[in-house]
């Protein structure tokens, strides 16, 4: 392993925390290649990963702030309240490389979705 976390800890904008589906998995490992270059030529080192074309996202869920749970208690425990992947991330060199890694070597389920913790996984 190398040290990702101490890049991605410094890295103000990046996204620490990764959640994919069976779709955006394979989407990222497809194009690793252009986020792996993008992150090389940016000035910051950063790259927005969006996995949304590939997903067959229509755009309306962008990076940021997930949307509010429903604060009506009719729906609590339901599953209609979970809230949708995202598709945008922004990501360095040292997190785009250890997340392909992560992929690589992952054996579980995805789907519906798996997290990476990018500063707990990524450690020396």
């Amino acid at each position: 392993m190398f040290a990702a976390s101490a890049a991605v800890a410094d890295c103000l904008v990046c996204d620490e925390v990764v959640e994919l589906d069976g779709i955006r998995a394979r989407c990222f490992q497809q194009d690793y290649g252009k986020f792996l270059e993008r992150a090389e030529r940016s000035k910051t080192g950063n790259a927005e990963v969006d996995l949304g074309t590939c997903a067959g996202d229509d755009g309306t869920e962008q990076r940021g702030l997930d949307k509010f749970p429903s604060l009506d208690p009719l729906d609590a425990g339901t599953e209609s309240v979970r809230s949708p992947l995202r598709s945008v991330y922004v990501l360095d060199k040292p997190a785009i490389v250890c997340l392909k890694r992560l992929l690589d070597d992952y054996r579980g389920l995805i789907d519906p979705k798996v997290q990476f913790d990018l500063l707990e996984q990524c450690r020396p």
